[in-house]
Protein backbone atom coordinates (compact mmCIF):
# COMPACT_ATOMS: atom_id res chain seq x y z
CA UNK A 1 0.00 0.00 0.00
CA UNK A 2 3.02 2.19 0.93
CA UNK A 3 3.57 2.18 -2.97
CA UNK A 4 0.46 3.21 -4.53
CA UNK A 5 0.37 6.17 -1.84
CA UNK A 6 3.64 7.06 -2.39
CA UNK A 7 2.99 7.79 -6.21
CA UNK A 8 -0.32 9.43 -4.87
CA UNK A 9 2.23 11.90 -2.90
CA UNK A 10 5.01 12.51 -5.74
CA UNK A 11 5.76 14.96 -7.97
CA UNK A 12 3.94 13.24 -10.57
CA UNK A 13 0.43 12.54 -8.17
CA UNK A 14 -1.55 14.56 -10.91
CA UNK A 15 0.00 11.99 -13.72
CA UNK A 16 -0.43 8.96 -12.16
CA UNK A 17 -4.21 10.36 -11.51
CA UNK A 18 -4.88 10.94 -14.37
CA UNK A 19 -3.56 7.92 -15.82
CA UNK A 20 -5.34 5.59 -12.91
CA UNK A 21 -8.63 7.16 -14.76
CA UNK A 22 -7.69 6.40 -18.13
CA UNK A 23 -7.03 2.91 -17.09
CA UNK A 24 -10.33 2.56 -15.10
CA UNK A 25 -12.26 3.99 -17.94
CA UNK A 26 -10.20 1.45 -19.87
CA UNK A 27 -10.83 -1.67 -17.76
CA UNK A 28 -14.98 -0.58 -17.39
CA UNK A 29 -15.97 1.15 -21.13
CA UNK A 30 -13.32 -0.91 -23.47
CA UNK A 31 -13.41 -4.18 -24.77
CA UNK A 32 -9.41 -4.43 -25.57
CA UNK A 33 -9.63 -8.25 -24.94
CA UNK A 34 -10.09 -8.13 -28.82
CA UNK A 35 -7.17 -6.09 -29.54
CA UNK A 36 -4.27 -8.02 -27.86
CA UNK A 37 -3.16 -10.02 -30.95
CA UNK A 38 -2.87 -5.99 -32.23
CA UNK A 39 0.05 -5.11 -29.58
CA UNK A 40 2.81 -4.87 -32.44
CA UNK A 41 5.92 -5.18 -30.09
CA UNK A 42 7.64 -7.72 -27.87
CA UNK A 43 5.49 -8.00 -24.11
CA UNK A 44 6.49 -9.35 -21.27
CA UNK A 45 3.40 -10.47 -19.28
CA UNK A 46 3.90 -10.66 -15.44
CA UNK A 47 0.75 -11.86 -13.46
CA UNK A 48 0.11 -12.84 -10.04
CA UNK A 49 -1.52 -16.79 -10.06
CA UNK A 50 -3.74 -16.00 -7.14
CA UNK A 51 -5.09 -12.76 -8.79
CA UNK A 52 -8.61 -12.82 -8.31
CA UNK A 53 -8.70 -8.95 -8.98
CA UNK A 54 -12.07 -7.91 -11.17
CA UNK A 55 -13.54 -4.66 -11.40
CA UNK A 56 -17.27 -4.39 -11.03
CA UNK A 57 -17.28 -7.81 -9.98
CA UNK A 58 -19.87 -6.60 -6.89
CA UNK A 59 -22.37 -4.73 -9.70
CA UNK A 60 -22.17 -8.46 -11.38
CA UNK A 61 -25.39 -10.85 -10.67
CA UNK A 62 -24.91 -13.05 -7.77
CA UNK A 63 -24.95 -16.41 -9.55
CA UNK A 64 -21.88 -15.07 -11.46
CA UNK A 65 -19.65 -12.97 -8.87
CA UNK A 66 -17.27 -15.85 -8.32
CA UNK A 67 -16.69 -16.64 -11.83
CA UNK A 68 -14.85 -12.87 -13.15
CA UNK A 69 -11.10 -12.35 -12.30
CA UNK A 70 -9.89 -15.49 -13.48
CA UNK A 71 -5.93 -14.00 -14.27
CA UNK A 72 -4.64 -16.82 -14.58
CA UNK A 73 -7.20 -17.84 -17.17
CA UNK A 74 -6.91 -14.94 -18.63
CA UNK A 75 -2.97 -14.50 -19.01
CA UNK A 76 -2.42 -17.76 -20.92
CA UNK A 77 -4.88 -16.38 -23.66
CA UNK A 78 -3.49 -13.15 -23.79
CA UNK A 79 -0.35 -14.87 -23.92
CA UNK A 80 -1.54 -17.31 -26.70
CA UNK A 81 -3.33 -14.32 -29.12
CA UNK A 82 -0.66 -11.54 -28.79
CA UNK A 83 2.59 -12.16 -31.30
CA UNK A 84 5.50 -11.83 -29.51
CA UNK A 85 4.70 -12.43 -25.75
CA UNK A 86 6.79 -14.26 -22.90
CA UNK A 87 4.41 -14.73 -19.73
CA UNK A 88 6.00 -15.22 -16.42
CA UNK A 89 3.86 -15.98 -13.56
CA UNK A 90 4.58 -15.69 -9.94
CA UNK A 91 2.71 -18.43 -7.94
CA UNK A 92 2.74 -16.78 -4.75
CA UNK A 93 1.23 -13.50 -5.07
CA UNK A 94 -2.29 -11.90 -5.75
CA UNK A 95 -2.96 -8.61 -8.28
CA UNK A 96 0.49 -6.96 -7.32
CA UNK A 97 3.30 -9.21 -7.35
CA UNK A 98 5.81 -5.55 -7.02
CA UNK A 99 4.68 -5.62 -3.71
CA UNK A 100 3.99 -9.11 -2.49
CA UNK A 101 7.58 -10.12 -3.60
CA UNK A 102 9.32 -7.23 -4.90
CA UNK A 103 12.51 -8.93 -4.48
CA UNK A 104 12.17 -11.38 -7.10
CA UNK A 105 9.59 -8.66 -9.12
CA UNK A 106 12.65 -6.77 -9.46
CA UNK A 107 14.84 -9.55 -10.48
CA UNK A 108 12.54 -10.67 -13.03
CA UNK A 109 11.93 -7.09 -14.35
CA UNK A 110 15.36 -6.44 -14.82
CA UNK A 111 16.59 -9.74 -16.35
CA UNK A 112 13.57 -8.70 -18.79
CA UNK A 113 15.13 -5.62 -19.33
CA UNK A 114 18.55 -6.40 -19.57
CA UNK A 115 16.97 -9.16 -22.45
CA UNK A 116 15.77 -6.46 -24.71
CA UNK A 117 12.19 -6.13 -23.37
CA UNK A 118 10.82 -2.49 -23.66
CA UNK A 119 8.62 -0.82 -20.78
CA UNK A 120 5.58 0.67 -22.73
Amino acid sequence: MQMLAGMYRGSERTRVACDSALLCDMILTQPVFYELPQIPSPTVLMIGDKDTTAIGKEYAPVAIRPSPGNFPEFARHAAAVIPDVKLIEFTDSGHAPQMREPALFHKVLLRELANGATLQ
